[in-house]
């Protein structure tokens, strides 16, 4: 009789564990990317949860764009990385499979600023500078009032 509550009272605690509450606050960091880091140390982290399929240089500002593969993730699809010319990490995309995150997963939709054509939306944060990290924006982007198709990340001017 103990070890069954004991058991019934552990897979409730993974249970409830496991659901995670939506961010009240978006975060700076994408896939454990954060702006500014280094180009090798993008790579180091993508290798391990991505695969790369394209890169390529962009002539005018010098810096180059890199698009990663999910291996195994089934709310995301790819990421589009854009390195300056110093070789530093100065924007993120992320494209999500279709109907699978909210606007609201990525933070309180009510401090973000909200537009709409009635057939886009877009969702804005300014995410404030913290220690030694500059301000940055998130907007997310979709055709759907409630689920968004991509979200970037890139420093706020």
């Amino acid at each position: 009789m103990t070890s069954k509550w004991i058991l019934s009272t552990l897979l409730l605690l993974i249970i409830f564990t496991g659901i995670q509450a939506s961010p009240s606050k978006p975060s700076p960091e994408v896939f454990g990317l954060r702006l500014g880091m280094s180009e090798e140390a993008v790579h180091k982290r993508m290798r391990r949860i991505a695969t790369q399929q394209k890169e390529e240089r962009e002539e005018e500002e010098g810096g180059e764009q890199e698009v990663w593969m999910l291996k195994k993730d089934s709310r995301y699809n790819y990421l589009l990385t854009k390195f300056s010319r110093e070789h530093r990490l100065i924007f993120v995309t992320v494209v999500v499979h279709p109907s699978r995150v909210r606007y609201s997963d990525l933070g309180e939709t009510k401090d973000a600023t909200v537009a709409t054509d009635g057939m886009n939306y877009s969702y804005k944060w300014k995410i404030s500078a913290q220690g030694k990290e500059s301000a940055v924006v998130l907007i997310a982007r979709g055709s759907n009032a409630e689920f968004l198709t991509s979200y970037s990340v890139y420093l706020s001017r």
